[in-house]
């Protein structure tokens, strides 16, 4: 091999490890100006003031999602603690240092590089960087804490293939796979939607055509059944899903939105550069191969279960656009789907020049950092000042609603708009759900603007 061949990895590294630290930089600085939203963030914190964390998880599983453990993350608040804004980085810190563990967690099994393999840091630092100037719900994710579950929902899903494919079977095993999924079952309806219609699809195929089903399998699928028995009897679903949209508004919806993630896939550099790396710096040979046939079911399986999880969304939500922090999960998801078929594709088909791969993925690191709007406006938003102004202005806000020894507060509207941070405003009615929220949680009769 030519010093140029051995030494071209070296170059991917370092720059990978420059791309993910720059984006991850930026958002540990900016998480300094984050503010409660009153988007759900008030609603949350106050209940669990009022009731605890547990009854106000309940109240909320009674009366509007079946989320059990999404509920219990969403009323552990920073707010509930402490209402001084600055716990509210750790959610930020814990995020990017959950996915950050659960990827060299993930990498480490399925290749079994060493910790002083710079080819396992290679892909760990990839894998993020796709995910953190892709994903179009950014902000929705990693700073609004009413969204904390759908990225904790995706590590989840990681951790449940990874361990229940890669580990040997054992007991401690068996309990660790049950804590997850039933984590997993309670955290996000997509997630739970993917998850299921893959594994246990697959699962059946193999038990129907190839052979017995293992044995961990059955307490597995009743930890898994009592989860999805909470989700789908929840009282709270029925006054969640309202809306009827029919079959022709529907599809429609179902289609446009499905054009928007396939565009977003094509056009992310990031995930393109994970999916080269994979292509031309994993080796497969750590990975049992798996027959086409059996590829060919998961790729069913997987396009079903997403066609699954869009109808809901499609017909049952009541927007015509799907929230970026729901299409941002389908986003890892496919990208997931990509690089597991392009594994077990090179078990039966030649890679190429890997000199070329890695030009291909030096472009896309570079192409991804100019293109990706996540960066651009962080970096907007903190060479502006605009973020630290917004930050200024709602605590000046809500320190003034908490100091008042009235029991009704009137606020000025914000002058200030951050184009990261959610921009909705309080209402001029003090019935408005998030006036009241705001109200409860500072103790006062009532919040509005003038």
């Amino acid at each position: 091999m030519s010093p140029l061949k051995n030494l071209f990895p070296r170059f991917v590294f370092l720059a990978s490890f420059g791309a993910w630290a720059f984006i991850v930089g930026l958002m540990v600085i900016i998480a300094r100006y984050n503010v409660p939203s009153i988007v759900d963030d008030f609603c949350f914190a106050w209940m669990s003031k009022q009731y605890g964390i547990f009854s106000g998880a309940y109240y909320y599983y009674m009366g509007w999602s079946g989320r059990y453990f999404g509920n219990l993350l969403m009323h552990s608040s920073p707010l509930y603690f402490s209402s001084n804004f600055a716990f509210l980085q750790l959610n930020t810190y814990f995020l990017l240092l959950f996915g950050f563990g659960t990827s060299i967690y993930t990498l480490k099994r399925i290749s079994q590089w060493g910790f002083g393999d710079y080819r396992l840091w290679t892909g760990v630092f990839l894998f993020q960087a796709a995910a953190l100037y892709s994903i179009s719900g950014l902000y929705q994710w990693f700073y609004w804490f009413s969204g904390v579950y759908y990225y904790v929902s995706f590590q989840f899903v990681l951790i449940l293939l990874v361990t229940y494919f890669i580990l040997p079977s054992s007991r401690k095993r068996t309990i660790l796979l049950s804590f997850f999924v039933f984590c997993l079952m309670g955290c996000s309806e997509v997630s739970m939607l993917m998850f299921s219609g893959v594994f246990w699809g697959y699962q059946l195929w193999i038990w129907r055509f190839k052979g017995p089903i293992k044995k961990d399998l059955y307490y597995l699928f009743a930890v898994w059944l009592i989860g999805f028995l909470i989700v789908m009897l929840s009282p709270g679903n029925q006054v969640r899903a309202v809306t009827n949209v029919n079959l022709a508004e529907g599809i429609h919806i179902l289609l446009a939105n499905f054009k928007d993630l396939l565009i977003q896939f094509f056009t992310a550099p990031y995930l393109w550069a994970f999916i080269a790396w994979v292509w031309w710096g994993f080796s497969p040979e750590s990975i049992k191969p798996i027959s086409p046939l059996n590829l060919a079911i998961i790729s069913v399986l997987f396009f079903g279960s997403m066609v699954v999880s869009f109808i809901p969304l499609s017909f049952a939500l009541g927007e015509v656009h799907i929230p970026a922090r729901i299409l941002s999960l389908f986003l890892l998801f496919l990208m997931l789907y990509v690089s597991f078929m392009l594994i077990h594709i090179k078990h039966y088909v030649s890679q190429g020049q890997g000199l070329w791969a890695g030009l291909l993925i030096l472009v896309f690191l570079g192409v991804g950092i100019w293109k990706s709007g996540n960066a651009r406006l962080i970096v907007e938003e903190l060479s502006t000042g605009r973020a630290a102004a917004y930050f200024s202005a709602n605590k000046l806000r809500f320190d003034k609603i908490q100091l008042s020894t009235k029991d009704t507060v009137t606020v000025d509207p914000l002058s200030i708009k951050s184009k990261l941070f959610f921009g909705e405003e309080l209402s001029k009615d003090p019935k408005h759900l998030w006036c009241k929220c705001v109200a409860n949680y500072y103790g006062k009769k009532a919040v509005n603007l003038k």
